[in-house]
């Protein structure tokens, strides 16, 4: 246990790394949903570089959040009167959840280079397509993307739902455990 973790709750990096993911996943989502919205030119190539930008954070802050795993140790599970099931289904959501987050950033990079564009880094520079433009496999790619972009954002509401079911049906802290002190 870190200094800054407690038995009862996540340490404060764990809480961050938590928060900005769901803030920045959710960022992604909404930009990938209207990318065809904002006029063709530079409003659609910066929604499109933001999109980009907040996946590639995202699974930075995936690797940073598993290290963190190893180096502080989430607190002990929450008692509660949920059924074995139920812990089940959690830990099944979880892994969902972590597959997801890595799967849909290397997806989006794939889609990208089967389109035959550079990878733009964070907007300071760009990798290369190592393949040939191939615009039927790269539709193929984005649909896939697609379809594990909005299964997380299912799985991402079936968590928060979870989370918010425990506050207040099953009354016990495993919402709070995720959040700051000064929040509750």
């Amino acid at each position: 246990m870190t200094a800054s973790q407690t038995s009862e709750r996540y340490s404060a990096p764990a809480q961050l790394f938590h928060w900005l993911s769901a803030l920045l996943i959710g960022l992604a989502w909404l930009l990938g949903q209207l990318h065809g919205k904002f006029p063709a030119g530079e409003p659609r190539s910066l929604a499109g570089l933001a999109h980009i930008t907040a996946g590639q954070v995202v699974l930075i802050l995936l690797l940073l959040r598993v290290l963190w795993r190893f180096v502080s140790p989430p607190p002990a599970k929450e008692a509660h009167s949920a059924s074995v099931w139920a812990d089940r289904v959690s830990a099944l959501t979880q892994s969902l959840l972590y597959l997801l987050l890595l799967a849909i950033p290397i997806v989006g990079v794939l889609t990208v280079f089967a389109h035959g564009k550079p990878l733009p880094l964070f907007g300071l520079g760009a990798i290369p397509s190592p393949w040939v433009k191939d615009k039927e496999f790269g539709h193929k790619l984005m649909e896939v993307h697609e379809w594990l972009a909005n299964g997380l954002i299912l799985l991402a509401v079936l968590h928060a739902g979870a989370a918010l079911g425990h506050h207040f049906r099953l009354k016990d802290d495993t919402l709070k455990r995720m959040l700051p002190k000064w929040v509750g």
